[in-house]
């Protein structure tokens, strides 16, 4: 395992803020309406996880839109329920999750009403969604920083991979001590949008198969090389992507006909003339 270099966090705070500064130029995420429910939030974060945000907003409208209300989506099974994440990873855990949930709030209010979550402590608050069965650290982190404003990093296996790879998390770590890595490493005011930008990298497909197979130097991640790093994997990708892209046809080969092709049409299209009698 590679030895993790410590840097001092004034250090890291510039470098995460000139990582997102990179990532500006490459990526534009929308960001999260902050004014949404503490339940619709959770159930987005059962969405986001090691997803695309087009495809959790996708997978979110679907489960909004396959079911009349959240107490349907409550009692319904879990073929119903994986339908909505269709072509994402793990969705009968996406299901269960979102199913969890749902028992849950309803249980303890017989509604589905969870605003009273904002007004905890964050102590009592970790405590009371570490009540929800099959609840990933990632949608509790998510749900605790969009609707309590609290500085936590979610991270879910994506992250997770693309920290690793960046230096700003230890190899071998956790998804929890990667989020404590990056905590460590962001400024508060600054953490939503760090977040944002990070997922667009992380799971960018041309990307992935780099961070998933990550091979650290025996004595550790330089922090110092990170930007020039992250600035040339995104400059090979653009520049590979572009090479694969299909060049598209030119005016003259969309509109010029082969010639034998354009005087047989000619022909058929002439009118034949008849000779007076």
């Amino acid at each position: 395992m590679a030895v993790f270099k410590k840097t001092k966090a004034s250090d890291l705070h510039t470098l995460s803020k000139k990582l997102v500064v990179l990532l500006k130029k490459h990526y534009s995420p929308v960001g999260q309406k902050k004014d949404k429910p503490v339940l619709e939030t959770m159930l987005y974060a059962v969405c986001l996880e090691n997803a695309t945000q087009e495809q959790a907003d996708a997978s979110s409208e679907w489960l909004h839109k396959s079911f009349h209300d959240f107490n349907e989506i409550r009692v319904s099974t879990f073929g119903e329920l994986t339908a909505c994440f269709e072509g994402m990873s793990d969705p009968d855990a996406r299901a269960a999750r979102v199913r969890s949930i749902l028992q849950y709030v309803f249980e303890i209010n017989f509604d589905f009403d969870f605003e009273s979550l904002r007004r905890k402590t964050l102590e009592l608050a970790e405590k009371q969604l570490q009540k929800i069965r099959f609840l990933s650290s990632f949608t509790q982190l998510h749900t605790l920083q969009k609707s309590l404003g609290t500085h936590t990093v979610p991270v879910d296996d994506r992250i997770h991979d693309a920290a690793i790879w960046l230096g700003l998390a230890p190899p071998g770590c956790s998804t929890a001590e990667a989020s404590d890595a990056l905590k460590s490493a962001v400024m508060k005011a600054d953490t939503a949008t760090f977040c944002d930008y990070m997922r667009c990298f992380a799971t960018d497909p041309r990307l992935i198969p780099t961070f998933a197979k990550p091979k650290p130097p025996e004595d550790g991640f330089d922090l110092d090389e990170m930007l020039n790093r992250a600035t040339e994997l995104l400059n090979n990708a653009n520049k590979a992507h572009k090479a694969h892209k299909p060049k598209p046809e030119s005016h003259a080969a969309k509109t010029t006909k082969p010639e034998p092709e354009a005087k047989a049409a000619k022909a058929k299209a002439s009118p034949v003339k008849k000779k007076p009698r």
